[in-house]
């Protein structure tokens, strides 16, 4: 976690913060169960029955309160009356926040004014967010996203973003690779914000419909072991945070929270990280979310950190189970994946980035198919579905070599189309 500052370094941040997003103008209007206040708002804490109520649906399905590990059903929770105002006073002396109280704070400003979102998000930046403040707002968000129900042993592979290397999209091509090889993946990501091509913007230019529903991506998941949820659409709730981000221009505690987040509630995941500074926070915080199992990773290329594994140097890698966390160094000569230069895996825009997994995922060899499998092999590793890295490696290695690896790109292709036209059709 980052150093604390004083009190009155914080509050002149969170001034600055606020004056950043009121200049940038009002945000879209929201409509809410609940009454809006620039103090205090009465949450119903996320295991409460009216909580899932107040929110509604989108498109005929349940918003909120299903995930594992993600807001606590069961329990009758007492409604709680949030003072936001105590909370960003709290926070301007760096005092930390429990996991239901941040829990609760981020679930009202939800639906209060963004300059205090922008408050909370810089304040919590500034003092350093802990582990059970990074679990409480993702709980907040995950009892409002919508669901998808692809069951209990789905593997997402993703990452935070922010390495600036410009690489060809690693993470989604590895997913396909991982499905190919017999592991379920549900897969949750967005279009581009930092690099020049998101995982939702490579899939699109591939033929994937990257905005089908929850029963279609269930059912993509069922049929041919990959699905991808759109993360907008997923997350209704993103809509208020987004224009506060845009006009913050600095990285916040949300630029962690994508891989918390995944609609189908995966338990396992190779989950990259763009500084080795984050590493612990991130593995605590999946810890504390009820991950089975996680391998958090940055990868080291000369001076350059990366947030997936790579060919071409080691990677630091800290290991997350119920039981804790365990922290080592791999090398992926070790498992016989050659070494290679950035510049073999450098990528470009949604149209190049395509061509490059199709060919790679169709079966041809080099760098980039090496690192797939690399990524893949681990991540088979971590969901269970192979015994060790080395085992998840060579059934990785034979869905390439077979041409499994592009029969179910191209299966999934067509499914996803077929399904997304049924649904726009109903």
């Amino acid at each position: 976690r980052a150093p604390r500052v004083k009190d009155t370094m914080a509050a002149s941040i969170a001034t600055a913060a606020a004056v950043s997003v009121r200049a940038a103008g009002p945000a879209p209007r929201r409509s809410s169960a609940r009454k809006q206040s620039s103090v205090s708002v009465s949450v119903p804490c996320s295991g409460s029955s009216s909580s899932s109520s107040s929110r509604g649906s989108v498109s005929g399905f349940r918003l909120g309160g299903g995930v594992a590990g993600g807001s606590r059903r069961g329990q009758q929770v007492a409604c709680a009356a949030v003072d936001l105002r105590k909370i960003i006073e709290r926070l301007c002396l760096a005092e930390d926040l429990s996991e239901q109280e941040t829990e609760e704070a981020l679930d009202a400003l939800l639906d209060a004014d963004p300059t205090q979102i922008a408050a909370f998000l810089v304040l919590m930046r500034a003092k350093g967010e802990t582990a059970s403040e990074m679990a409480g707002m993702a709980r907040a968000m995950r009892a409002r996203m919508v669901q998808v129900s692809a069951g209990d042993d789905v593997l997402d592979i993703v990452g935070t973003g922010g390495d600036d290397a410009g690489t060809v999209n690693i993470s989604t091509g590895s997913c396909i690779l991982a499905a190919a090889a017999g592991a379920r993946v549900a897969k949750h990501g967005s279009r581009s914000v930092s690099s020049l091509c998101g995982s939702a913007d490579v899939l699109e230019a591939l033929g994937v419909a990257v905005e089908l529903g929850p029963v279609g991506v269930a059912q993509c998941v069922k049929d041919v072991g990959m699905g991808f949820m759109y993360a907008p659409r997923y997350h209704p709730a993103m809509k208020a945070v987004a224009p506060v981000r845009k006009s913050l221009k600095v990285r916040t505690a949300f630029n962690l929270l994508g891989p918390m987040l995944n609609p189908a509630g995966s338990k396992y995941a190779l989950v990259g990280v763009y500084t080795r500074d984050i590493q612990p926070l991130m593995a605590d915080s999946l810890m504390k979310l009820g991950m089975k199992k996680a391998l958090v990773v940055c990868s080291t290329v000369g001076n350059l950190s990366l947030d997936e594994l790579t060919p071409c140097g080691p990677a630091d890698v800290v290991e997350v189970t119920p039981a804790g966390t365990k922290a080592y160094t791999f090398y992926p000569k070790d498992v016989g994946i050659p070494e290679c230069t950035m510049e073999d895996l450098r990528g470009g825009d949604a149209a190049l980035n395509a061509r490059m997994l199709m060919d790679a995922l169709g079966g041809e060899m080099g760098p980039v198919a090496d690192c797939l499998i690399l990524n893949a092999g681990v991540a088979m590793a971590a969901a269970a579905q192979a015994k060790d890295v080395a085992e998840g490696i060579a059934i990785c290695k034979e869905a390439h070599r077979s041409g499994k690896a592009g029969d179910t790109l191209r299966e999934w292709i067509a499914l996803s189309q077929r399904l997304y036209a049924q649904e726009t059709a109903a």
